[in-house]
């Protein structure tokens, strides 16, 4: 037990031993009312002393900015055995995911004219370093938090680059990567950066509450490049402790230009909206017949999805989501398309068979993403651009993991998937043979 530990069970004990005395005091000898007095000021001496030790930085020496600055960050690193599907993806150690996050405290309960303004402001940013064993170099999350404005729980802002809130699956990048059961994150989660405003809030229970933003709407950092903006909703509710559904939905305005096509902001697993054709020169078919890449522009793209987290017992959890997402090309009717994607998942934790067992855990998950048109397809994850291009009709994964944590910031995990990718009508004759994708990997994460 450290010193400072001792402090709270010595003044406790001070105070007892008062009490106990204090009781006696009338019938007590003088030299008990001395040692009653002796006792009443060492107490107040241990609270002093307590006082000044909290209002005492615990490393003086250091700059006064360090006591509100955290340095925190994540990384995992294994070997991965891929199937044939992605050339590139080799069989090999690699880093597969690393970054860093600083989180400052900039001003507690700012007051104006006598009342609370921001409860709290701070500022967060993230160095994306490596995302799935690629050098990314590029800023994650960078943004001003002000919490509870108007001293309101139902108001809080973040101002600048943010994890676009769409669903539930977006929590599993950025910081969230260190807590990801699974190696791989969803084929068809929603997510991504964008720059804007994020607002949000909950009652005072935090049974109900909500999350919006404003946002550029295109995947390139700090890009806006037709000023059509891109607005989001999330409402969640946790009506009981075990159980956390949320709603949400997406539109945007154009995308691209007639001579410049842009990325949208909102991905897909690994896809976003885009023109069809665009960045390669494989045959795009549609209906069965080989058509020519669509336009550079997007009229508008929307998203409604929902997603349910279950948690029946203690340490098993189920996640169930779907959604659906539209991308309406520029007056063309047949490179429009709709993505739906599937998540349903279990989580088992080891101490539901022994608490000996509690470091372990079990995962599975099943998920998908398609066109649901087995005529008209899209490129569901740019890691297949130069062999399937925008020719896939679907994409699903079944996937298997056991992990233990070892101690608070490291853990082990195994993982083994199954990939399936099938192809629009007319496609497969033209293309190399597309077939099933059997993959695995093993890692280590550390997080501090």
């Amino acid at each position: 037990m450290t010193r400072i530990e001792r402090r709270p069970i010595a003044i406790a004990a001070a105070l007892f031993v008062c009490a106990t005395a204090a009781a006696r005091a009338e019938q007590a000898p003088a030299s008990d009312a001395n040692r009653i007095e002796e006792l009443e000021r060492r107490v107040g001496e241990l609270e002093q002393a307590d006082a000044e030790r909290a209002a005492t930085p615990s490393a003086p020496w250091l700059p006064e900015w360090t006591q509100r600055v955290r340095l925190g960050g994540s990384a995992d690193v294994g070997y991965f055995q891929r199937g044939d599907l992605t050339p590139e993806d080799s069989d090999a150690f690699q880093v597969w995911d690393a970054r860093l996050f600083v989180d400052a405290e900039l001003a507690d309960h700012v007051e104006l004219a006598g009342t609370t303004a921001v409860r709290n402001i701070g500022a967060t940013v993230e160095w994306d370093w490596v995302r799935m064993g690629e050098v990314e170099n590029q800023v994650g999350e960078l943004y001003v938090d002000f919490q509870g404005i108007g001293d309101s729980d139902w108001l809080g802002a973040q101002v600048g680059r943010f994890q676009i809130p769409v669903g539930e699956a977006y929590l599993r990048y950025s910081k969230g990567y260190r807590d990801n059961p699974f190696i791989s994150n969803p084929v068809g989660g929603p997510w991504w950066w964008d720059e804007g405003v994020k607002l949000y809030g909950h009652d005072a229970s935090s049974r109900f509450g909500y999350v919006a933003s404003v946002s550029n709407g295109d995947t390139r950092f700090n890009v806006d490049a037709n000023h059509d903006p891109q607005g989001t909703l999330k409402l969640w509710t946790d009506p009981w402790p075990w159980l956390h559904v949320s709603v949400s939905g997406m539109v945007s305005g154009e995308i691209g230009h007639a001579n410049d096509p842009e990325p949208g902001a909102l991905w897909l697993g690994e896809t976003w909206a885009m023109a069809i054709g665009a960045g390669n020169a494989l045959p795009n078919f549609i209906d069965g017949a080989p058509a020519p890449d669509g336009p550079n522009q997007i009229a508008r793209t929307w998203f409604l999805g929902g997603d349910a987290i279950v948690k029946p017992l203690e340490g098993l959890r189920v996640w169930l989501g779907g959604g659906r997402f539209d991308i309406d090309a520029s007056g063309s009717g047949p490179y429009d398309r709709s993505l739906y994607y599937w998540i349903a998942e279990v989580v088992a934790e080891g101490s539901l068979v022994s608490p000996a067992l509690s470091p372990l855990y079990l995962a599975l998950r099943a998920n998908g993403l398609t066109t649901g048109d087995s005529g008209r397809g899209y490129l569901l994850d740019y890691r297949y651009w130069d062999n399937a291009g925008f020719n896939m009709r679907n994409l699903d994964e079944y996937s298997a993991a056991l992990g233990v944590r070892i101690g608070r910031y490291v853990k082990l995990r195994g993982e083994y998937g199954f990939r399936d990718v099938g192809l629009v009508r007319g496609a497969r004759a033209a293309l190399p043979a597309i077939d099933d994708e059997h993959w695995f990997g093993v890692d280590v994460g550390v997080a501090f």
